[in-house]
């Protein structure tokens, strides 16, 4: 008999098929599952023992935004730890590729403003040897990966590669423009590229900022003109739409409509943001109705959705989470040091301008405006310390000031050592967060790895919602939600050979025992490992003994192992592959 590289001897496999857990060995070779069942006697380069623990495939995120920190960190951390075996990039319309070099410093500000990836960083690690997106996709697979890694093609790089950057955001492109887009999206798909990508929130009420406060380019187009560039997709027939146009109350899913119309029956599934549970406002059944019709008018199309607990954190310097479009934060955010900061929050007239701005606008995108942050650190000053745990709201009101006064005095005197916290982004129900995430068409995405690092880390977003809904709560027997947090993830993005613990199907595989997973919700960790020593929030979270990538292990008892097993999926030719395989 042919042995195998590595035999899993004694987990109870979870599949992720949604089939209930059974007692087995599983063989793997060549990067693959080559069967599953009693291989006592059998001979591998490798065994390990997994009695007693669960067997299950590696987690799938379909939103995440690595397309940097690839270049100086294999594992993306911190999803790489917390069983993340694959990730899509590129989300949202956001990326580095295509990108002529006049460009460059532009596409670094782009990214910098709305995915708060600091362009010292960029500056730092990416080499930016490539214009074309078939250029980009090769200088990927040419990295060290400790997973596997899928990209959208960003339409906002693509507008500006076509029109340039200010005919990008000030006008509509025409007939030629858009052809040759519709080049360049067939161009990005036979190299590989799993879609395209885009958000269209519309030009008001939108967290997607540019750097000169302006929109970016994809929420300044016209409905029409984003389905004509889209059809590129719709006639090739084939390749997944990601795109951001509606979260609870704010923007436009009519075009999300239009769009699954327009590509139904032509292969290509479209990927509707955002839903997600939400304290203020509950349109769960809204939402999944809405769905519902398109699916039962014959549309291809899925949710991405936010349940997991997550939660901003932020010095005066990174307050853009909490109130981003406020020109009083931008000045802020754009002082080069702290004595800078501390000169500007000195200054009588912008404490003024600042409240005035507040209480005409309030916050204006997410993580519960300034009112409900809480302190969370001072530093050393005694007189300060009464203030830990009190919100910025509680603060005002109990002293008679406005809230933005709290905020900067507060800064002020601990000279800048202040650190805040907002509540619970989504809804603190976990029936809420199992109603939307068990849908039929509902994957969860609300990782957003890789992006706003000086805020939060949620890549341990699948560890979370495992502890809570699993582990705590018991909603979701282990079984469904490594469906969920797997194969339906894989699926939604059209990969059919990743996901399950199935013969052929890529060996990603975890190895580790529920008890054993652990998430500190208290606070982020700190840690000092980006570009030029700088630091980053990242969740407290793990727990896992194995994790596995394309057969081989990435990650033991949470450390990496410095395998890089990790593979770009060219997803054209994956397919091709697969389907090749399956009419045979």
């Amino acid at each position: 008999m042919v042995g195998f590289d590595t035999i899993i001897r004694g987990g109870r496999v979870v599949d992720g098929t949604g089939s209930p857990a059974y007692w087995a060995d599983l063989g793997i070779r060549a990067g693959r599952i080559a069967e599953i069942g009693d291989l006592r006697g059998r001979a591998a380069k490798e065994v390990i023992d997994a009695a007693g623990k669960l067997v299950a495939p590696g987690h799938v995120t379909q939103h995440a935004h690595y397309d940097v920190a690839l270049f100086w960190d294999p594992y993306c951390s911190n999803s790489g730890e917390n069983g993340i075996t694959t990730v899509v990039n590129a989300n949202c319309g956001f990326g580095v590729a295509p990108v002529r070099p006049q460009d460059v410093e532009r596409t670094m500000e782009m990214l910098a403003t709305t995915e708060q990836i600091p362009v010292s960083h960029q500056r730092a690690a990416l080499p930016w040897d490539w214009q074309t997106f078939p250029e980009y996709l090769d200088r990927v697979e040419q990295l060290p990966k400790g997973v596997n890694v899928l990209s959208y093609l960003p339409l906002n790089p693509l507008l500006v590669y076509v029109m340039g950057v200010e005919a990008a955001k000030s006008r509509q492109p025409n007939a030629a423009e858009i052809a040759e887009m519709h080049r360049l999206i067939n161009e990005a798909m036979d190299a590989g590229a799993i879609g395209i990508s885009m958000s269209v929130m519309g030009e008001e009420g939108n967290s997607h900022i540019d750097c000169d406060g302006t929109p970016m380019p994809t929420d300044c187009l016209e409905h029409d003109v984003i389905l004509e560039i889209s059809r590129a997709l719709v006639e090739r027939g084939e390749g997944v739409i990601q795109l951001l146009s509606h979260l609870l109350i704010y923007g436009d899913r009519s075009v999300s409509e239009r769009m699954a119309l327009q590509a139904r029956g032509s292969g290509v599934r479209l990927l509707h943001n955002s839903f997600m549970t939400s304290e203020v406002i509950n349109t769960i059944e809204e939402d999944l109705a809405w769905l519902d019709g398109l699916r039962a008018q014959g549309c291809d199309i899925y949710s991405s959705c936010m349940v997991n607990r997550g939660w901003i954190e932020a010095g005066l310097r990174q307050l853009d989470t909490a109130a981003g479009q406020l020109h009083a934060v931008r000045r802020i955010s754009a002082c080069n040091s702290d004595e800078e900061v501390l000169t500007l929050l000195a200054d009588p007239d912008f404490a003024t301008a600042f409240a005035e701005e507040y209480s005409s606008k309030g916050p204006t995108n997410g993580g519960n405006g300034l009112e409900g942050q809480s302190v969370i650190a001072v530093g050393e000053d005694p007189a300060l310390q009464p203030y830990l745990g009190r919100t910025l709201g509680d603060i005002a009101e109990a002293e008679g000031r406005h809230v933005a006064q709290v905020l900067i005095d507060l800064g002020l005197r601990s000279k800048l050592a202040l650190q805040l916290k907002s509540a619970q982004i989504t809804a603190d129900d976990p029936r809420l967060a199992q109603r939307l995430m068990t849908h039929t068409a509902v994957v969860t995405g609300g990782s957003d790895g890789g992006a706003h690092t000086k805020s939060f880390g949620m890549g341990h977003a699948p560890t979370d919602i495992m502890l809570w809904l699993v582990r705590e709560q018991k909603l979701v027997s282990v079984e469904e939600m490594h469906f969920h947090l797997a194969l339906k993830q894989a699926r939604s993005v059209q990969i059919y050979d990743r996901g399950a613990l199935l013969p052929g199907f890529w060996a990603d595989i975890l190895i580790y025992d529920l008890d054993d997973l652990y998430f500190d919700q208290s606070r982020y960790e700190i840690v000092h490992d980006m570009p030029n020593g700088d630091w980053r929030r990242k969740g407290k979270a793990g727990g896992y003994d194995y994790i596995i990538v394309n057969g081989v292990v990435t990650h033991r008892r949470d450390r990496p192992t410095g395998a890089t097993p990790g593979r770009l999926v060219r997803v054209t030719s994956d397919r091709r592959a697969t389907r090749s395989a399956n009419a045979a």
